[in-house]
């Protein structure tokens, strides 16, 4: 008989994080301080949040 496990052997996969035309920046998993902005058509990560900078 098997055991239940609540816990998986391994964490899950890291997903890719999408920043969007028109919406604000999204803070990216797994690096503290820094969001990921569209700007420009381009997927930038910069240590900040600051709309006005991410949207151009």
């Amino acid at each position: 008989m098997r055991h239940l496990r609540l816990v998986p052997d391994e964490p899950p996969p890291p997903y890719e994080v999408t920043a969007t035309d028109g919406w604000p920046p999204i803070r990216i998993p797994g690096r503290p301080g820094w969001w990921r902005h569209h700007i420009n058509g381009q997927q930038v990560d910069l240590p900040h949040n600051d709309n006005e900078r991410g949207t151009a």
